[in-house]
């Protein structure tokens, strides 16, 4: 009696883990889905470290040219999500350079104009909002600007503590993507 039990108790564990082992078993077909308003799942974003440290070189090197001739600043580079993954800094600049940089590049990606259209739209008077913190992560100083692939905003690059070269790095550093990306273009909204 008692090896008729046992045999019965053993057949039920091993039908019970069959079960549960078959139920665990991955499909052979996954679904590719989309989300309508941002990447395939599955897709690599296109900003990488290594393509932001080719941009951020383009930046030092802008910097280090006549007329300044000296090298300082904070270079950072956000993704299109506003992270920071990569971020420099040159010794001498300014405690605040390297907070300010990333608040450049963040704003440059999430808001997809460059920092300089805040600034000029609070000079001009047509949006003072822009600089009394009602939006967040908005900053209205110069030196930050969206990075974009096939129409689509991929990133942000901010500069700070640089003086008044930021026109001359922006310029090298839109180059420098043109190169990587394609052509630059700030999406009208």
């Amino acid at each position: 009696m008692k090896t008729i039990a046992s045999c019965i108790l053993a057949l039920t564990a091993v039908l019970l883990l069959s079960a549960t082992a078959h139920s665990q078993k991955r499909p052979d077909r996954i679904e590719a889905r989309t989300i309508t308003y941002g990447l395939p799942l599955g897709q690599v974003r296109p900003m990488t470290v290594m393509l932001a440290k080719q941009l951020v070189a383009a930046g030092k090197k802008a910097s280090c040219s006549p007329p300044r001739g000296t090298c300082i600043g904070a270079f950072c580079v956000a993704d299109d999500a506003g992270v920071i993954i990569y971020l420099e800094t040159i010794d001498g600049v300014l405690a605040g350079g390297p907070e300010l940089c990333q608040e450049k590049a963040i704003t440059a990606a999430l808001w997809r104009r460059p920092t300089r259209a805040f600034h000029d739209a609070v000079n001009n008077r047509t949006n003072a909002s822009y600089a009394d913190g009602t939006y967040p992560h908005m900053t209205t100083s110069p030196g930050g600007v969206p990075l974009f692939k096939d129409g689509r905003v991929i990133g942000g690059f901010g500069i700070a503590g640089v003086g008044y070269a930021s026109d001359q790095i922006d310029a090298a550093v839109i180059a420098e993507a043109t190169k990587l990306f394609g052509s630059q273009s700030v999406a009208a909204e």
